[in-house]
């Protein structure tokens, strides 16, 4: 019978128990070392995680921040091409900065969404030209007022003128009337006016065979306004035919701006009173006067003053 010897099983049991020992309380070490590695990279993926959905809510706001700023200045451009002026110096004006506007409108569409700084940049312009806008509004609007005004004043003053005109023109009516009857009452008239006809011996006759003389008497009337002076005097006698009994010169003057025959003249020295006066036409041996009315008329200054008839048989 084979005996065991227990002092060398218990001293195994006890070497085996301590190297086990030793083996898990290494695991044990690698295991949270592990676990700490693994819960840093946890936090640093978490970490990093939230960093870049951070960035990317800033480039979103950014991007929206750019296309609201776009739409802005789209909206601005378009309130400056409604202003309308006839100012040459604010219309060049308002086109500058319509250009302005055009030019930063093509930045904004190059500039990168992550230049946070450009955008701001360009928040600034928007309300320095919004600023403007408003100047310019003001301007047109002082500007349409004033012309306004002008229009009025315009008005008032073109009222005021046509008023006067046609104050003149009922002054000038009233004027020229008078001077019409000025000129009217300044002509001197021809009175008594008879057309006389004789023989050759001086007898009045109104047969046509025996009709050698005729003559015109009359009396220039008084007329204290009239110019005084001496006057010519034209007398003009027409036959049945209204034929001009001409002397053989054939003698013209001037009557409505034409050129007329007269039978005979007269120089008168007229004082403003009464001036009694006959004038003779003598009809050739050779001639024989045809039977009818005959007529004269009496004509001074450009003005026919007086006439008379006479019946030749």
């Amino acid at each position: 019978m084979r005996i065991i010897n227990l002092k060398y099983i218990i001293v195994d049991n006890i070497k085996e128990f301590n190297t086990a020992s030793k083996n898990s309380k290494s695991y044990k070490i690698i295991i949270a070392v592990l676990a700490l590695i693994l819960i840093a990279l946890g936090v640093l993926y978490f970490d990093q995680n939230r960093k870049t959905e951070q960035k990317i809510a800033e480039l979103n706001e950014v991007n929206k921040e750019k296309e609201t700023l776009t739409f802005q200045y789209q909206n601005l451009l378009d309130d400056f091409e409604s202003l309308e002026t006839s100012n040459d110096s604010i219309s060049e004006k308002l086109e500058k900065e319509q250009t302005r506007i055009k030019e930063i409108m093509l930045e904004l569409r190059t500039v990168k969404t992550q230049n946070k700084s450009e955008i701001t940049k360009y928040k600034k312009e928007l309300t320095t030209l919004r600023d403007i806008m408003k100047g310019f509004i003001q301007q047109i609007d002082s500007l349409n007022t004033a012309n306004i005004q002008l229009t009025e004043e315009n008005k008032e003053i073109k009222q005021q003128y046509y008023s006067a005109k046609k104050e003149n023109k009922q002054l000038s009516d009233k004027y020229e009337e008078a001077a019409d009857k000025v000129e009217l009452a300044s002509v001197i008239r021809a009175i008594d006016v008879n057309l006389i006809s004789f023989n050759h011996k001086g007898k009045n006759t109104i047969k046509a065979k025996k009709v050698k003389r005729l003559a015109v008497s009359f009396s220039l009337d008084e007329n204290m306004i009239a110019p005084q002076g001496l006057k010519n005097i034209y007398i003009r006698i027409t036959d049945p035919k209204d034929h001009v009994l001409m002397t053989p010169t054939q003698e013209m003057f001037i009557y409505d701006s034409e050129e007329i025959a007269y039978s005979a003249y007269r120089e008168i020295e007229y004082k403003g009173s009464i001036v009694n006066t006959t004038v003779y036409y003598d009809i050739a041996d050779d001639v024989d006067l045809e039977t009818g009315i005959y007529k004269a008329d009496i004509f001074c200054d450009g003005n026919m003053i007086g006439t008379s008839t006479l019946e030749i048989k």
